[in-house]
């Protein structure tokens, strides 16, 4: 290896090119660690990868569509060419489908068990042995839907993954803390990230609009929907916070509070 790759810090951040995972990747490198970005689209990482070479750091990217049952270890193996170090793996892609139990398929069901929680327990395993060396840490991206609900948004399947997912950074921050790898994870709130402008805000009508910001004032204690750098702000917290491992840091305005 060379001296670049013994003396830096290396994050991981999966879905990388774009909304919470672009962030993230942003505020890591903002504190100097270079970047492994994993994403499907090509394109997207190499724009994202050109916005974030602006820290200095250095950004690689690995395309890999993460659905894939050998996407993991074909991502890992990408990786250990980069690096024999992981200092930050940031578990940020999932998936969310929202319907009524009567509605819910087995093929969503089996899709959003395997991205949100199968996915990132596999990555952490395949880096295992990258992230003992870095006495690393593993951030989760979890969400408010493990804990609250919402009327209306029907969630059971995809809440019973964020729940799982929260289980299972404890129990991974249990098992590798004497390792001296720690576990974390964020939940945030609803976020503006272009998927929920495109998905959500987009095609409502101005009334809707007008009903959907006067919930999101009455629901939120602090009157607003995050950005991505809110979260982004804590998973940086998180990968420097030397003390602390297990926990589900919930970055949600007050959401949960309420």
């Amino acid at each position: 290896m060379s001296e670049h790759h013994t003396t830096s810090r290396f994050a991981v951040v999966t879905g990388g090119s774009g909304g919470l995972g672009l962030a993230i990747a942003d505020a890591l490198a903002h504190d100097g660690a270079d970047l492994i970005l994993v994403a499907r689209n090509r394109d997207r990482l190499e724009a994202a990868a050109k916005e974030l070479g602006r820290h200095g750091t250095v950004v690689h990217t690995v395309p890999a569509d993460l659905s894939v049952p050998d996407a993991p270890a074909r991502i890992a193996a990408h990786v250990r060419t980069l690096t024999d170090r992981v200092d930050i793996l940031v578990n940020n892609v999932g998936t969310a489908h929202f319907a009524s139990l009567a509605d819910t398929t087995l093929d969503e069901m089996n899709t959003m068990w395997y991205l949100n929680v199968q996915v990132p327990l596999l990555l952490s395993q395949q880096l295992l042995p990258a992230l003992l060396n870095a006495r690393g840490n593993i951030i989760n991206i979890s969400s408010y839907w493990a804990r609250k609900m919402v009327v209306g948004r029907h969630s059971a399947a995809y809440s019973a993954t964020r729940g799982a997912l929260n289980s299972m950074t404890r129990a991974l921050a249990s098992e590798l803390g004497p390792q001296g790898v720690r576990v974390n994870a964020i939940a945030p709130g609803a976020v503006r990230t272009p998927t929920y402008e495109r998905s959500h805000l987009s095609p409502m009508t101005a009334e809707e609009r007008t009903a959907h910001d006067q919930r999101i004032e009455h629901s939120y204690p602090l009157g607003r929907l995050g950005t991505p750098e809110d979260v982004a702000t804590a998973a940086a917290y998180l990968a420097s916070a030397q003390w602390t491992t297990g926990t589900i840091l919930t970055v949600d305005g007050g959401l949960t509070t309420r």
